[in-house]
């Protein structure tokens, strides 16, 4: 255990679950699962650990900070790895910063472990698209394509994960509670060939077939739009029920969570230029059609 005094929290006053940043969102999020995954309740883990229930059920919904040895408690209770156990401290001590920057993995980016989780918790996805198909509404074909083309040094083995992650995640659209999803792509990505044409048709016509459920909107950006505020680059603005909503930013070695409102307003406003620039749904869906 490192030597850290029980006097010395990683916060003084955390803030309201509404202000909670990224990384004590994390950290919530983590400590929820692991104890999950235990099938025990919080009330159990609280008995083995000699906290009060109460505080177990704060900290998993990052509406209270915790002290460092009794975050340190909780993982030993849990049996985490090193690996873990250094990645999940130092979320602790640095849980007042504001947003979250991951580098990925060079060979296997375990980082995406961290945008699934973020992406399980969320209501809805609004997700725009300059380069490539989002990956919820991906065919196994064209996602294998694009992995292996974009990610330099991974194996076969690591490609085959990667392809059946993604497909997993897919099942959020269909959950019981399906994630509702809002995705605004750029009509350049349907002009770059991907795979041979049957691989492309059956992409295609996976994209008019999902955008037929009532919790998936799709629209193509028209490159006749010109310019506009989407030209920075891809981005994902993640919603929730009783949370404030983040945007994450990826690029090939990193991943970025933004959690400051007024980050956040700034994507929002960018996010409804584009959403009024776009082919409408009914136009989209005539667009999409015609490319079969």
């Amino acid at each position: 255990m490192l030597p850290i005094a029980a006097s010395h929290p990683y916060v003084d006053h955390m803030p309201r679950r509404s202000e909670a940043s990224v990384r004590s969102r994390r950290l919530a999020i983590t400590l929820r699962k692991l104890r999950r995954a235990t099938g025990m309740t919080g009330a159990d883990v609280a008995k083995a650990v000699e906290m009060s229930a109460s505080k177990i059920s704060r900290v998993e919904s990052a509406e209270s900070g915790i002290y460092l040895d009794d975050v340190e408690k909780l993982l030993d209770f849990y049996g985490v790895t090193k690996k873990q156990r250094v990645y999940l401290l130092d979320l602790a001590r640095h849980a007042e910063q504001r947003g979250l920057l991951r580098v990925n993995n060079a060979h296997f980016p375990e980082d995406w472990q961290t945008w699934a989780d973020f992406e399980d918790e969320a209501s809805a996805l609004l997700n725009y698209k300059p380069l490539t198909i989002p990956g919820l509404l991906q065919t196994t074909e064209y996602a294998r394509q694009i992995i292996w083309a974009t990610g330099h040094g991974l194996d076969e083995d690591q490609i085959e994960t990667l392809v059946s992650s993604r497909m997993a995640r897919q099942g959020l659209l269909t959950r019981s509670n399906p994630l509702q999803l809002h995705a605004i792509i750029e009509q350049a990505v349907f002009d770059r060939p991907f795979g041979d044409p049957h691989v492309y048709s059956r992409q295609i016509r996976h994209i008019v077939d999902m955008s037929e459920m009532p919790n998936i909107t799709v629209q193509v950006m028209p490159t006749e739009a010109g310019l506009h505020p989407g030209l920075n680059g891809a981005f994902v603005i993640l919603k929730y029920d009783d949370d404030p909503s983040l945007v994450l930013l990826e690029n090939k070695i990193a991943s970025h969570f933004l959690d400051e409102p007024n980050q956040i307003e700034l994507f929002e406003d960018t996010w409804g230029v584009l959403r009024d620039v776009a082919f409408s749904v009914e136009e989209t869906a005539a667009y999409l059609k015609g490319l079969t």
